[in-house]
């Protein structure tokens, strides 16, 4: 009986704690000492036209890599939008992801950058999808300064009409 009392006591005080912990990464600093990451996150919210928004910022002083997000709502029309971004001074390594969805139309598109700082390669990619159309779009770039290749490619495929199109290039110094 004793030890289920224990039990039951340290697993109310390890709630606790945990509900501190997911209250405090909601809003202002948090700070993981197993890994040195410190986080800050900020929100904001616009009377005027409903949006809620929020960023959050990181860094970990071992990797060197500093990041930073930003989300935003609005509630009238559905739609949303995130951009995330992550660098790392010690390798040179930089990638950037933006997306934005609107429940009304049920389009959402998406794009995704990054950089390589030892090779000096660069890839960007997105796509878009419509369902009234039912078209999704596809493109993806690819550029390596240092041995000159570049290569593109793009698609599109619309499942009403049964239409499909795709271009690829690849070119070098």
């Amino acid at each position: 009986m004793n030890r289920r009392i224990v039990l039951l006591a340290g697993l109310a005080l390890l709630s606790l704690l945990a509900g501190t912990s997911a209250a405090q990464a909601q809003y202002g600093t948090v700070y993981n000492p197993y890994t040195g990451t410190t986080a800050v996150r900020e929100t904001a919210y616009n009377p005027y036209t409903g949006t809620r928004g929020a960023e959050t910022t990181a860094y970990n002083p071992y990797t060197g890599t500093h990041a930073a997000s930003t989300t935003a709502v609005n509630p009238y029309t559905g739609a949303a939008a995130h951009s995330a971004t992550a660098v790392n001074p010690y390798t040179g390594s930089a990638a950037h992801t933006e997306s934005a969805y609107n429940p009304y139309t049920g389009t959402r598109a998406a794009s995704e950058t990054t950089h390589n700082g030892y090779t000096g390669a660069t890839t960007n990619r997105t796509e878009a999808y419509n369902p009234y159309t039912g078209g999704k779009a596809a493109s993806q770039s690819y550029a390596n300064p240092y041995t000159g290749t570049t290569a593109h490619a793009q698609e599109y495929h619309n499942p009403y009409t049964g239409n499909t199109a795709v271009h690829a290039n690849v070119r070098r110094r």
